[in-house]
């Protein structure tokens, strides 16, 4: 181990002079035994330490010990000749730390060039989540409007051919749902917090008028009255994707039951179910097999149910098929 108060040498002294006027971050000079030989500036920026209190000290010493662990490895790399890039963690902010292999008088060290990242971190964060909000938006407008609107295209075409103007009812009751679904999906999007659009509802009132909304063709529905509270419209858009998955599914023979948990209620189907090994992964934008259609329905389930704070899990119905449970549901007045 190299002694501290040694003479300083001249190449020593180009060091300590850079490390001193480093301008934006902290500057080290490391040797063998991961001991810091020159640190600067002399009041460090993030920590408004002194500097020369540093010197001679191992990052064991300076370091909790998790964080000596994690950088033990990258600083002897850079000591064998490697350099480093990466971020840790430290005092609750990120830091970005830079190191490169150095020589001084013929002997090897390390240099260490570290900065406070935090804000540019989470400002990065920040913009990948919303990305990615924007992109399952995108998804989730072209996946849930697409059914109302051909039923309200289809009922058009019946009145034009039949003039009967419960057609037309139809139509209007159809477009009402689409504009209450485009709200829906820009609360869901836009926001992680509970609007005052929380009430009562009738599980057996919203599954039917979900049921309504989608090509239902043979299939069955048996819903046992129960009521929570929650948004109307966003419960009404959670049921129609599964009534939607369970039929396509399941076939147009498929039996969809709505019914009451102790502190939520589930929807299940008599379809083929979903492999357990597939289970964790249906809720994840973009899971794309025959269940999921184009992987977006179950997302929109599983934002709509986040929103609540609800739990969603995905088991077995008797028969094999799907069964979703919602559970932590705060149950009507």
């Amino acid at each position: 181990m190299r002694d501290s108060t040694s003479q300083t040498s001249p190449s020593q002294s180009a060091i300590e002079a850079l490390v001193q006027n480093f301008p934006n971050g902290v500057l080290v000079l490391f040797d063998d035994d991961l001991r810091y030989r020159a640190v600067g500036p002399d009041v460090l920026p993030f920590s408004n330490a002194n500097a020369t209190e540093l010197i001679g000290h191992s990052i064991h010493e300076l370091f909790p010990e998790q964080t000596a662990r994690r950088l033990e490895p990258e600083l002897r790399a850079t000591l064998q000749g490697n350099a480093r890039s990466f971020d840790i963690e430290y005092d609750d902010r990120i830091h970005h730390i830079e190191t490169k292999p150095a020589k001084v008088d013929d002997e090897a060290y390390g240099v260490l060039a570290t900065q406070d990242v935090t804000q540019e971190r989470e400002t990065a964060d920040s913009l990948q989540e919303q990305n990615e909000r924007l992109d399952q938006f995108a998804s989730m407008v072209s996946h849930d409007l697409q059914n109302p609107l051909s039923i309200a295209t289809g009922h058009l075409q019946l009145y034009q051919e039949t003039g009967d103007p419960d057609h037309l009812t139809k139509v209007e009751e159809t477009l009402t749902r689409l504009d209450e679904l485009t709200q829906d999906l820009l609360t869901l999007v836009q926001s992680n917090e509970m609007t005052d659009t929380i009430e009562n509802v009738s599980l057996h009132a919203v599954a039917h008028d979900a049921w309504e909304m989608i090509e239902t063709r043979s299939a069955t529905l048996t819903v046992s009255d129960h009521s929570i509270k929650a948004d109307h419209g966003q419960l009404q858009a959670l049921f129609e994707n599964l009534f939607r998955n369970a039929i396509g599914h399941g076939g147009n023979e498929v039996t969809v039951r709505v019914g009451p948990l102790e502190d939520g209620f589930y929807i299940e189907d008599t379809g083929t179910g979903i492999p357990e090994e597939k289970r964790e992964t249906v809720f994840e934008h973009g899971f794309s097999t025959g269940y999921g259609g184009n992987g977006v329905g179950l997302t929109i389930v599983s934002r709509i149910a986040n929103h609540h704070s609800w739990s969603v899990e995905l088991t077995e119905e008797e028969s094999g098929g799907a069964r979703f449970e919602f559970t932590g549901v705060d149950l009507a007045d």
